[in-house]
């Protein structure tokens, strides 16, 4: 287990799962990358190199699509966490994906209550390894990924928005934006809103990517060894089926949240396995850290498709446990193809159990649209899911 699953079985923390649970472990099932991204890999990986910045941090260079480094062991022992990082950064992820997700919010007296509902848009713009789209979108500027997310409830929050633009270029700034329904008009944020709480919940911009943060050009990054991950990473696809009630997650598959006790799966939710995985520590270097939410983040990236957000530790700026994530999922079908995939918007619930503040958020996101389902809905449109223009169409 990760350290903040650990605390949660022991109860050292305020919070715990609950008395009686039960996890059922099955059998590891593998979730093999796609065939092209493998292809892509082949291809392509011979021709990327590691660049030391004047910052002191690395970055990629020759990079076109697939895996950056697929043997992140070999070379320089001091470069592994840097690898296996970046392979985790340039990890398979569709053309589009989008879903509706919802938030739900638990605090320290045991009260749990649906607080939001959005619909996230997850665009990838460059280094694509899709069949169906070129490597690079075609109006899509100089862009990496573009990450959407408006929300529809409650009334008095309808068409908040966030739009996060990630830059091809991995030593330029991301562009953030909010859209302010008062106001009829989007701000540009700081680099410094990367510290600031997402629709009010215990997430953070730079949580957003399951996994990787913004930025990481910023930091020194640490391979810590391999260990196997007890994961739900198929679990029974009817748990996604609905977000559950306006106060609890779907008791047929959850554990209920109450006081000091997280809402967690149920047996019914699926068995779960032991993943191997890289472990991979990351500090803001020295002349970035000052201010920053926190002093280190610890993934826990699955060696066989670099996914690293089914478990992610995240330490306060004294060092201590702040706050831990989970992501219960389930491979999605990549469609024109016979490939899944773990998915950032996919179905699957995540739980950000915030130890410090004795706060947790729940965010179950239900079954979504992959590439060309998603054309029905519009959301292939860069102009308008993955562009500052498109946020003044909100409201059109």
């Amino acid at each position: 287990m990760s350290d903040g699953m650990i605390a949660l079985f022991e109860g050292s923390h305020f919070w715990r799962v609950p008395e009686d649970v039960e996890i059922d472990v099955g059998p590891t099932i593998p979730i093999p990358l796609p065939e092209k991204y493998r292809n892509d890999t082949e291809k392509y990986s011979a021709d990327v190199h590691l660049t030391k910045l004047s910052s002191g941090g690395y970055v990629p260079t020759g990079y076109t699509a697939g895996i950056p480094f697929p043997k992140p062991l070999s070379g320089d022992p001091n470069l592994i966490g840097q690898k296996i990082f970046w392979d985790s950064y340039y990890r398979y992820q569709p053309r589009v994906q989008a879903a509706p997700s919802y938030s739900y919010s638990l605090d320290q007296a045991g009260n749990m209550t649906q607080t939001s509902e959005a619909t996230e848009v997850n665009s990838q713009l460059a280094f694509l390894s899709d069949p169906d789209f070129p490597e690079k979108v075609r109006d899509a500027g100089s862009l990496y990924v573009a990450k959407f997310q408006e929300q529809i409830a409650p009334e008095q929050s309808k068409y908040s928005t966030l739009l996060d633009l990630i830059p091809a270029d991995p030593t330029q700034l991301d562009e953030l934006y909010e859209y302010v329904p008062t106001l009829r008009r989007s701000l540009r944020l700081s680099q410094a809103a990367r510290c600031a709480p997402v629709f009010g919940s215990d997430y953070l911009i730079d949580d957003e990517n399951e996994g990787p943060p913004g930025l990481p050009q910023l930091y020194k990054i640490e391979y810590l060894g391999e260990k196997q991950i007890l994961a739900l990473v198929h679990a029974t696809p009817g748990a996604f089926d609905s977000a559950g009630t306006s106060s609890q997650l779907n008791k047929k598959y959850f554990y209920r949240g109450s006081r000091g006790f997280i809402p967690f799966p149920k047996p019914a939710a699926g068995k779960w396995e032991l993943r191997d995985c890289y472990v991979v520590s990351m500090e803001r270097l020295p002349q970035f850290a000052g201010g920053y939410c926190y002093s280190r983040r610890v993934m826990y990236i699955d060696k066989e498709n670099y996914f690293g957000g089914a478990q992610l530790d995240l330490f306060d700026p004294a060092g201590q446990l702040y706050k831990f994530q989970a992501i219960f999922s389930y491979p999605v079908p990549i469609p024109g193809t016979h490939d899944v995939a773990e998915l950032s918007a996919g179905p699957n619930v995540s739980i950000l159990v915030n130890f410090k503040d004795e706060h947790v958020t729940i965010e179950p996101s239900l079954p979504s649209c992959v590439n060309s389902e998603c054309e029905r809905n519009g959301y292939l449109d860069t102009t308008r899911y993955a562009s500052p223009e498109g946020l003044m169409k909100i409201v059109q």
